[in-house]
């Protein structure tokens, strides 16, 4: 049920970024007589491929290992995958990018220092951004698709993972106390009030389920994903 949920939204998020992108894209070529650049921390050509973003444009994919990429001859989007960490993205000057992507990366790489040093990195790259990371204040926690346990303190959260059903994480098991307490400090959910403070100039979105905020979208400046 959960996974319907998320791809349900995933669809209508798509729609909407890939409606901004075209737009975005259009305006460059318009103005500069080039392709779009795009930076995708975390990013996959699978994402890209489910977004069907017809646009020109080149796309760099940044994660810890690198994605293998196999676009087709003659895609209008081609793709460059190098490793990298989000908080540390030096090796692009400022502004190297007219577009900054990020889904569900936020949340994972590290404490509230790192992730305010990749939403750093995140702002300087690009003058536009679209960063989605699931909310805190959601009763279902995505990762391990159970009720109420990000809610818990972390060792009573470490605890409890390897004694229930989950759908993340499955190499955890009884007595893996390490494995667990890594599991669940690498995921920190951020509420409303953290991303304003994280992205000042972005507007905020709102994904919700039955009034309940699901996830939220960072997207700057105002209003170009319209």
């Amino acid at each position: 049920m959960l996974d319907q949920i998320s791809a349900a939204f995933r669809h209508r998020r798509n729609r909407r970024l890939a409606k901004g992108l075209a737009a975005l894209a259009e305006a460059v070529a318009r103005r500069e007589s080039r392709r779009l650049r795009v930076i995708d921390i975390g990013g996959a050509p699978g994402f890209w491929q489910t977004l069907d973003a017809r646009i020109a444009a080149d796309v760099v994919m940044v994660n810890i290992a690198p994605e293998p990429v196999a676009a087709a001859p003659g895609d209008a989007i081609t793709f460059e995958s190098v490793a990298g960490d989000a908080r540390d993205l030096r090796r692009w000057g400022d502004s190297a990018f007219d577009l900054v992507l990020s889904n569900s990366v936020i949340e994972h790489v590290g404490g509230w220092a790192d992730i305010e040093r990749a939403a750093g990195e995140m702002r300087r790259l690009a003058g536009h951004g679209w960063v989605q990371t699931p909310a805190f204040g959601f009763p279902i926690e995505p990762h391990f698709a159970l009720p109420f346990i990000h809610w818990l303190a972390t060792p009573l959260r470490a605890r409890l993972l390897p004694l229930v059903p989950r759908q993340g994480y499955g190499h955890l098991g009884a007595g893996s106390v390490g494995d667990a307490r890594r599991a669940v400090e690498e995921i920190n959910l951020l509420t409303a009030r953290e991303i304003r403070h994280l992205f000042p100039q972005a507007d905020l979105l709102r994904e919700r389920v039955a009034g309940l905020t699901k996830s939220f979208i960072a997207a700057w400046p105002h209003g170009w994903w319209r």
